[in-house]
């Protein structure tokens, strides 16, 4: 296996600086992860729990009530360009084919702070008014920061899809659109003209996830995230996650900078990184709760992308 040469001294500079950073600016806290069923795909959301406080917990409200399930995505924006999908307002009454608005709580403040990138989760509101976010949600299908972050307010971004999630996403994005019951761009499925039934809808269900594992280095099968705990030597502690870039020739990883989280204590068989090598080690892996792997060594193959290369592992 061929590997980038990979110069010590500039690793020695650059990935202490870089991961000190990471440690001092990360969160403290574990994220809420929930998962949107539809009927296109499923794919998880990583919540922003303590930097948009109040949101998040304005839609777990949402989630714990059953509210959102049975409701339907209403909108997809892609012409001129991708934008966004948006749910959380309606469900289809089959009795009636009419469709119902979600029974909403009081608006909230709005905390905008997270820029509207592809990928982000944020609240919908009414024009003119920051602070009138009730159940709406979208997904943004690119950077829309340029134009969300700018106006009314800014958006409030909560939370950000994970894994491979965007392909479900923009699977979901490319239905054709229509206009129904006085609602443009309506995405359908396998609908021309005529009565809708239910199978038209993209429909969906949100659900909290359940803890993955309490392995320190795992493989999330929900997110399909690597995450570990890794032991920096003197920069300290951290859990962090990485997604899979590639798979062939070699299995290629990358670092999620939002996804790290410093640690007071440390834990058993944790992976360690060595900032002058590039070396990073995991002692063992877990896949769906059992341990699958041992001794792995990722190198650091791209600094600048922060993309490491798998090297060896042992197979239990």
């Amino acid at each position: 296996m061929n590997h980038s040469n990979l110069d010590s001294r500039f690793l020695s500079k650059l990935l202490p600086a870089l991961i000190a950073c990471l440690l001092l600016t990360a969160q403290s806290a574990s994220a809420t992860t929930v998962r949107v069923i539809t009927s296109l795909g499923d794919f998880s959301i990583e919540l922003f729990d303590d930097v948009t406080p109040i949101t998040v917990a304005n839609f777990l409200n949402y989630v714990s009530s059953g509210r959102f399930n049975s409701t339907v995505i209403h909108r997809s924006v892609t012409v001129p360009t991708p934008f966004i999908i948006q749910g959380g307002s309606f469900s289809f009454d089959v009795s009636t084919s009419n469709l119902v608005s979600v029974v909403t709580d009081a608006a909230i403040q709005n905390e905008f702070s997270v820029s509207n990138t592809r990928g982000t989760v944020a609240m919908a509101k009414l024009g003119g008014n920051p602070n009138s976010a009730t159940s709406g949600w979208f997904v943004n299908l690119a950077d829309n920061s340029a134009n969300l972050d700018a106006q009314n307010g800014g958006f409030t971004a909560f939370g950000r899809v994970i894994g491979d999630g965007m392909i479900v996403v923009d699977k979901i994005a490319a239905q054709p659109t229509f206009t129904l019951a006085g609602l443009s761009d309506f995405p359908l499925i396998n609908y021309v003209s005529g009565p809708v039934v239910t199978s038209n809808f993209v429909n969906i269900a949100v659900v909290v996830e359940e803890e993955v594992a309490t392995a320190p280095n795992f493989f999330d099968e929900a997110s399909g995230l690597l995450r570990l705990t890794v032991d920096a030597g003197t920069l300290g502690l951290a859990s962090m996650a990485f997604s899979i870039t590639a798979t062939e020739p070699s299995v290629v990883v990358q670092l999620d900078l939002s996804s790290v989280e410093v640690l007071t204590e440390t834990v058993d068989k944790i992976a360690t990184f060595d900032a002058e090598t590039g070396r990073l080690f995991l002692p063992e892996l877990a896949v769906s709760g059992a341990a699958a792997f041992r001794n792995l060594i990722f190198i650091l193959s791209d600094a600048e992308q922060l993309l490491f290369t798998l090297e060896s592992f042992e197979q239990i």
